[in-house]
């Protein structure tokens, strides 16, 4: 065999070196290409878990719109005990009293959530007031709505129990049952008297229901709820398309209260509801309450 010249050997050389820089820059750039498809798939993918994950003030999409005396604010920590519920604390009577202020208030009322939670805002003010229904569709039509009611007729005498009690700590004039809740010389309900008018559900639910069809709102049984909450509960969650965490060894029934108190974990405090909450009805008669009975089965 002929031995390679030195022309021939520098050419084999050249040769072998561009054979080696091409397969590099191969690998190269399939190297290049797999980070970037990695980059390109991974920094959505981790971005949007920070989206996810991140906490923002959010308006609310549900909201407790009543009944006063129903139950309100058990319900509402009732709710808070799911873990994909963020529960707003004050009653913020944005849609009756407060609009004016503007929705950048409203927001500022909100607690902290991720996209994945549910927030509730209560406020039972809203389910009485007549702008109330339009405004909360305005803002948002999708906007899902509870409604606890409890027998009219214990609603009503509740409602005038706080009254009762809110006068007589401001030692203003005490008013008189009979006389405050049915018109003068007369069987029939005064429907002027604010602790009787809110015991009117089918007078202000026909107003909601101008802005919002029945699948978007959810009756529960306030009566039901005070001595079942756990069934009532499921509902809500149901509703509300969350899946059911909220057991029965969160719900601690009070004997002296004599209603439920909530424990949201099992290191944490058990939660009952104020003082005010569950105290004792004033004392009326049972022929009165026999006549505000009748009213509201005819009405």
């Amino acid at each position: 065999m002929k031995p390679c010249s030195h022309e021939c050997l520098v050419t084999s050389c050249l040769v072998l070196a561009v054979f080696v820089m091409m397969q590099m820059a191969m690998i190269a750039f399939s190297y290049n290409s797999t980070v970037e498809d990695r980059i390109r798939t991974s920094v959505p993918s981790y971005y949007s878990t920070l989206e996810d994950r991140s906490e923002s003030r959010r308006l609310p999409s549900v909201l407790i719109i009543g009944v006063r005396k129903g139950g309100t604010r058990a319900l509402l920590d009732a709710m808070a005990l799911h873990p994909n519920v963020r529960a707003v604390r004050k009653e913020a009577h944005f849609f009756d009293l407060n609009y004016s202020k503007g929705i950048d208030w409203y927001r500022s009322l909100m607690p902290l959530s991720t996209p994945g939670q549910v927030v509730v805002e209560k406020t039972p003010g809203y389910f009485t007031s007549v702008v109330a229904p339009k405004r909360v569709r305005e803002l948002n039509p999708a906007m899902k709505i509870i409604l606890i009611v409890r027998d009219p007729t214990q609603r009503t005498i509740s409602d005038f129990t706080q009254v009762y009690y809110n006068k007589l700590e401001l030692n203003k004039t005490l008013p008189v049952f009979e006389k405050e809740a049915f018109l003068p010389g007369s069987d029939r309900i005064n429907t002027d008297y604010k602790p009787v008018r809110n015991s009117l559900y089918d007078l202000h639910m026909a107003n909601w229901l101008r802005y919002f069809s029945m699948e978007q709102i959810l009756l529960v049984n306030g009566d039901v709820f005070r001595g079942n909450p756990i069934n009532e509960l499921r509902r809500v969650e149901t509703f509300l398309d969350l899946p059911h965490l909220i057991t029965s060894d969160q719900l601690i029934f009070n004997e002296r209260k004599g209603f439920f108190c909530f424990l949201k974990t099992p290191k944490s405090r058990v939660k009952c509801l104020g003082n005010s909450k569950g105290r004792p009805h004033r004392e009326i008669p049972d022929d009165v309450i026999g006549k505000l009975r009748a009213n509201f089965q005819r009405a």
